[in-house]
């Protein structure tokens, strides 16, 4: 064949917002959070085997976040933000991305946690994916939509499917919302495998992640889902 269709693996620029965020081992204020989202969304990218993945963290202001999101678009082909895109006072990450023109696909979708979720594509193509700030809302989105968007980018199936397994025990749902819950996955006595809920008491709840597995994805409630209920397991 005198010629072929070839795709090369994404420049991707990962870029945390918010002044609250202070770097691992320095000194931490009341009001401050480690910025941990950055070291797991770059973690979780290499891991799946993207390699060209830069670093980046923004303050809160607009001047300086239009020129450094407009410095990534330029040189970019995929950014994946975290923080900045709920209703806040500082959360003027979409505000920015349309002063750059980036068009807007979408803002919000109906689940929880992740809801904020953010998506648009730049007029010279870059994609953009702005992740609600909450560690498990950020973790959940990645896993969810973007690393399986990388993927199919490059004309390659998404991930294995998600897997089919049963509740451990009965989960409710209150809110009218697609309800990702975390797991871990057990065996039984007879070997079979069971989806045993590992609940978080927030979005920013990171440390009940240890030890699960990933997340079973739940219908839009009020309802309560019984011990055996079938449901989608996403693995971390």
């Amino acid at each position: 064949m005198p010629r072929i269709r070839v795709s090369s693996q994404p420049m991707l620029a990962v870029i945390s917002t918010g002044n609250e965020l202070v770097e691992p081992g320095e000194p931490v204020l009341p009001h401050q959070v480690r910025r941990s989202n950055a070291y797991s969304i770059v973690t979780e990218l290499r891991a799946q085997g993207f390699q060209r993945v830069a670093d980046d963290h923004i303050v809160d202001d607009l001047t300086e976040l239009k020129n450094r999101l407009k410095f990534h678009l330029e040189t970019h082909d995929v950014l994946v933000l975290s923080g900045g895109v709920s209703m806040g006072k500082f959360d003027l990450v979409p505000k920015a991305l349309d002063e750059l023109g980036v068009r807007p696909v979408f803002h919000k979708v109906a689940q929880r946690p992740g809801r904020p979720m953010w998506f648009g594509v730049a007029s010279s193509g870059a994609a953009v994916f702005a992740l609600p700030g909450n560690p498990v809302s950020t973790l959940v989105c990645l896993r969810r939509y973007v690393v399986p968007a990388l993927f199919a980018s490059l004309g390659q199936a998404p991930l294995p499917p998600p897997e089919k397994m049963a509740l451990s025990a009965p989960v409710t749902v209150t809110v009218p919302l697609t309800f990702f819950m975390p797991v871990r996955v057990e065996l039984d006595d007879w070997g079979r495998p069971w989806a045993v809920p590992q609940p978080t008491s927030s979005s920013g709840d990171f440390t009940s992640l240890a030890g699960s597995d990933g997340f079973v994805e739940l219908p839009p409630g009020p309802n309560t889902y019984a011990k055996g209920f079938i449901a989608r397991l996403y693995r971390w």
